[in-house]
């Protein structure tokens, strides 16, 4: 028994990894944590801020859409075919359901991030609910070691202050 490979570790490896990689991605996109144009949108306050993050939002939920449609096809191709992994014949296709139900909500998370965008380009100076905010490089470090270390360390937590001194001169 010793020096053997567990027989068909891959592919419950393949079909456990859909969840980690895809769920994560509405959650992301929750904290605002994906990559974005902040260098860009940061020059922009108020009406023209909320009207570009709501225009990206926008087109983002367009691109989900379609990427909800084509893999929920791919799904029921597999289903149909009765597609399995190689080594043990796992049926693989409760995995590609995975992908469109993270990307459902995915989709939800942009249609609740875009009705917040046109509420707030209406009414700027609303409270902000349900879209990120972006953060200044301090705050973004503060949330980091509060998650590391907790509450405490971050509130002790010190930075250099020479980028907020030159950005104020």
């Amino acid at each position: 028994m010793l020096n053997w490979p567990i027989l068909g570790y891959i592919d419950f490896i393949e079909q456990s990894m859909v969840i980690f990689a895809f769920f994560g991605i509405a959650y992301c996109q929750r904290l605002g944590g994906h990559v974005r144009m902040d260098l860009f949108m940061a020059k922009f306050s108020a009406r023209p801020l909320y009207f570009f993050e709501g225009l990206a939002t926008l087109i983002g939920l367009f691109v989900i859409t379609v990427l909800i449609d084509t893999s929920w096809l791919h799904f029921l191709r597999a289903y149909q075919l009765g597609d399995s992994t190689i080594d043990i014949g796992l049926p693989i296709w409760p995995a590609k359901l995975v992908i469109p139900l993270a990307f459902g909500v995915l989709w939800v998370r942009f249609a609740l991030q875009f009705v917040g965008f046109v509420r707030l380009f209406i009414n700027p100076n609303a409270e902000i609910i349900a879209v990120p905010v972006i953060e200044d490089v301090t705050a973004i470090a503060r949330h980091e070691i509060e998650d590391a270390l907790g509450e405490e360390a971050a509130k002790q937590a010190k930075f250099d202050e020479t980028y907020t001194k030159k950005g104020k001169k």
